[in-house]
């Protein structure tokens, strides 16, 4: 596989969540030798000169990148992503730290996609045929997408595929055959769905 790896992108990982829903700190989960975060963190590396770590100090899972404090606490992912686009000024790609099924090749498409057709949009995703849902946290925003979530933050509206419009993302579309790869972690029994069937995914 050819590296796509960019100074012009910073690798973004969130992880401010209190995983109420899940019952455990999911950025510790242990999956094949590494915790979600680690994981995470070393995907993003792999594609970005710098990642940084958003919502909490990874060095306190014995992960040595640096790290960003979300300055909107509370109102989910948007907050997180504000305060990466407003401290680096540039194009960041954002990946959820729980997501045990994306591998190279889904963040190699995205690169690739955005490079071709998406950096005049505000946004590069994933966008789901069968139901419309867009992968917001595998995307990559641009600076420009800032003003955006800011209107949305002011409306009181902190969901990211109602903050950017349609008409403002570039999209990737992808079918039944691949929804396994954005499959995320939130509820005990999809902790338990996962490790049933996990190593026929993960690469």
């Amino acid at each position: 596989m050819t590296s796509l790896k960019n100074s012009e992108i910073y690798g973004i990982v969130l992880a401010g969540g209190k995983s109420t829903r899940l019952g455990q700190d999911k950025t510790r989960i242990i999956i094949n030798g590494q915790t979600l975060l680690e994981r995470m963190l070393s995907l993003t590396e792999q594609f970005c000169d710098k990642t940084f770590c958003v919502g909490r100090d990874a060095s306190s899972q014995g992960i040595n990148f640096p790290w960003m404090l979300d300055k909107t606490p509370g109102i989910g992912p948007m907050g997180g992503i504000i305060t990466a686009l407003q401290k680096l000024k540039a194009p960041c790609l954002v990946l959820a730290c729980d997501l045990p099924k994306v591998n190279q090749e889904i963040i190699q498409r995205l690169i690739m996609h955005r490079n071709l057709y998406g950096k005049d949009k505000c946004m590069t995703t994933f966008y789901q045929k069968r139901t419309g849902f867009i992968e917001a946290l595998v995307s990559i925003y641009e600076p420009r997408c800032t003003d955006l979530l800011l209107a949305s933050l002011k409306q009181g509206c902190y969901k990211l595929s109602m903050a950017v419009p349609y008409n403002y993302r570039c999209h990737i579309a992808y079918g039944p055959e691949e929804e396994e790869y954005f499959f995320n972690i939130n509820y005990p029994h999809d902790l338990s769905r996962f490790s049933k069937g996990k190593d026929s995914v993960l690469r």
